[in-house]
């Protein structure tokens, strides 16, 4: 039997180095296709298949949320602390375990001499004690989280880091652990490794410490957060006990909730439910991949349908060696196993092409990731499913262009061919199959072109939807984190120093204007809800006061292009000790006041802060995951004069190349605070781009 194969092999190799226009031809047409498809399954895999690596029984964790008649929410800690021990003492009958946790930017230093301003930038997990056992996350070295370390009132002072953060700072040594890291000026001990690849459960996003929760005020976080049940902050996610399903988490995620509402003011009117596993925005690229793996599945049939097409053209002129074979007594089925041999063979040099493909343009994924401070990445790994798909295609192809041209050939009349000396280039039968296999490729391609017009066609129309302001090819976006800088107050901090840059930066040469914001609208960061009392409205039951809050220095609307609709913008004039005011866009007008005046109606914030709306600014699109063509929702402005922040990303509006002005911006940023720096300069254009 290997006799017979390898006798095939040889006179196929033979038969295709005759024709090698042709051979070479079919192979990279097939080559193209399959590593076109092999790609997008790749992409597919790694983001949506298995968005976070290095977690076992990915299926059995589901998250749960807070719901409202606006959607869905994080928990308080109190909530998450008040449902885990109910989880417990009932025995665990739903979820094993139920983890929370939040991410933030920190500092880090090995050094604790080192200045401020020369700390490491990264992003930390604030977990819960039990945050790896809930996944099945095993460190390589070292340990996870104690009970202990994230039970007691402060917190323990300890850390896990990333495998990748192991190698680039300590050389990958195993005496790192026990060794002692600052952030802030808290000092650490490092007591895990996690391994390699997981950096979390927000798929793609490169974290590279974790931290116990509790420990989030002495690293410069609010100690509010673990006391306030109104603030709800962590992201909570639980792994099912065995026998239970995702129903049977919602039923006693109801139950808590329905608990919690009975015994808290603050939790009353806020549901409970679970979902699958929130691994963040990377669900929204589910139907674009679906899409292109559809298209490039069609393509792949019509490079099939055109291969068996020339295999065809190439079998008429090879009737007469067929028909010999025939005479002679070779057997029909000894004919198909050689051309489907052949067809093997360029079946095989069309995986070899395909995984060139795949090699080169695995990492094209970059070109989808939107820009942000985040740490994303974009990297697709070629694992052992993707070769098996590669192969798997490939294989498939044999059947799909060779089996149909070698069936046609077995059936060749031996007379017939062997009168006309097999130069007539094809029988009647023969000219029916292509001209089957030409209708097919005109339908395929005809489906191909349209899914690909309908494609280009909604992504043309969310080019043109109206995000609200204007011109942001023309506008350079910098961020400033006072926190990382470890100044004192860094709200009170914040306000002076972003009113003295942003004077700086509107004088500079070649700036139109400068001012600066908590929250770029489209962004994957700067997220800040505030719950709200309108003056005269009654909610009802279930219905969401919190809203998206943007503070903004004097300048800002007239930046961004933002039409003031009534009344007027925030300016200089609203200040610390002035009348507390705030501006509100066209859909929270509607939402509460209908056609009547906003103008001079009061919202009340942490209980006894009151507001003044002095004026309402254009609707805009503000939310990443939401669809560019939803409803506005309801949006406050509140000043920054008024507010600070801890963070304020600076708008600098250029004559010019935006981005040439990032070396004064820096600079400016220098000026005002030595321990300030401006990070990830972008264009507005790019930030706020369609993924």
């Amino acid at each position: 039997m290997l006799q017979d194969f390898a006798h095939d092999v040889r006179f196929a190799l033979r038969a295709m180095r005759k024709s090698m226009l042709l051979t070479a031809t079919i192979v990279l047409c097939l080559g193209f296709s399959i590593g076109a498809t092999s790609t997008v399954f790749a992409w597919m895999e790694t983001l949506i298949l298995q968005p976070v690596p290095g977690v076992d029984g990915l299926a059995r964790l589901v998250s749960l949320k807070t719901t409202t008649v606006n959607g869905d929410g994080g928990l308080s800690y109190p909530a998450y602390t008040d449902i885990r021990d109910a989880e417990i003492r009932a025995g665990a009958k739903v979820f094993q375990g139920l983890a929370a946790f939040d991410i933030r930017r920190i500092n880090l230093r090995t050094d604790a001499a080192a200045e401020a301003r020369l700390a490491e930038p990264l992003w930390a997990v604030l977990a819960s004690a039990n945050y790896f056992d809930v996944l099945g996350v095993r460190p390589i070295v070292g340990r996870g989280f104690l009970p202990a370390e994230g039970a007691i009132a402060r917190g323990a002072p300890v850390v896990v880091i990333s495998y990748a953060l192991w190698q680039r700072r300590f050389d990958g040594d195993p005496d790192a652990i026990g060794r002692r890291v600052w952030i802030k000026d808290q000092a650490m001990a490092i007591v895990g490794v996690a391994p390699p690849g997981f950096y979390g459960t927000i798929s793609h996003l490169a974290l590279d410490v974790w931290i116990p929760v509790t420990m989030q005020p002495q690293i410069g976080g609010s100690p509010d957060l673990l006391d306030e049940r109104e603030i709800r902050w962590l992201a909570v996610f639980g792994r099912l006990a065995p026998g239970a399903t995702l129903q049977s988490a919602r039923t006693a995620a109801q139950v808590h909730g329905a608990r919690l509402a009975a015994s808290f003011t603050a939790d009353r009117d806020i549901g409970l439910t679970a979902r699958p596993l929130d691994v963040g925005p990377v669900d929204r690229l589910a139907p674009l991949f679906a899409v292109m793996l559809g298209i490039n599945g069609l393509v792949l049939l019509i490079a099939c349908s055109n291969v068996a097409n020339l295999l065809l053209q190439r079998g008429a002129a090879r009737e007469h060696e067929m028909a010999v074979r025939l005479a002679l007594g070779a057997r029909a089925a000894r004919v198909v196993r050689q051309l489907m041999t052949e067809s093997l063979l360029l079946a095989v040099g069309g995986v070899f092409v395909g995984a060139g493909v795949l090699v080169g343009a695995r990492n094209a994924l970059a070109a989808l990731t939107p820009v942000s401070p985040l740490p994303i990445v974009a990297e697709t790994p070629i694992d052992g499913r993707v070769l098996l798909v590669l192969g798997g295609v490939g294989v498939s192809t044999v059947f799909l262009f060779g089996l149909a041209p070698a069936l046609r050939s077995a059936r060749v009349a031996v007379r017939a061919s062997l009168s006309s000396g097999g130069v007539r280039g094809g029988s009647r039968s023969s000219g029916r199959l292509r001209g089957v296999l030409i209708s097919a490729q005109f339908a395929l391609s005809l489906a191909v072109l349209v899914c690909a017009a309908l494609f280009l066609r909604r992504l043309d129309e969310l080019q043109h939807i109206d995000r609200g302001f204007r011109d942001p090819q023309e506008v350079v976006l910098t961020t400033i984190d006072f926190e990382l800088a470890h100044l004192e107050d860094p709200a009170a901090n914040s306000r002076v120093l972003v009113e003295r840059m942003v004077e700086r930066l509107s004088a500079l040469p070649g700036v139109r204007a400068a001012a600066g914001a908590s929250f770029v609208p489209l962004g994957l960061l700067g997220y800040t809800g505030m719950d709200m009392q309108v003056d005269g409205y009654v909610p009802k039951p279930g219905e969401s006061m919190s809203f998206l809050v943007n503070t903004v220095t004097a300048g800002y609307f007239d930046l961004m292009g933002i039409p003031i609709k009534r009344g007027r913008a925030l300016d200089s004039s609203d200040r610390r000790g002035t009348l507390t005011v705030a501006v509100v866009n066209e859909a929270f007008a509607r939402r509460f006041w209908g056609t009547a005046d906003p103008v001079g109606r009061r919202l009340r914030v942490y209980g006894d802060t009151n507001l003044t709306v002095v004026g309402v600014a254009a609707d805009g699109k503000y939310e990443f995951l939401a669809p560019l063509d939803a409803p506005s929702p309801p949006f406050v402005y509140l000043s920054f004069a008024q507010w600070g922040h801890h963070d304020v990303v600076l708008h600098v509006r250029a004559a010019g190349d935006p981005l040439a002005l990032v070396p004064s911006i820096q600079r400016v940023v220098a000026g005002a605070d030595s321990r300030l720096s401006a990070m990830s300069p972008v264009t507005l254009e790019d930030y706020t781009a369609v993924p």
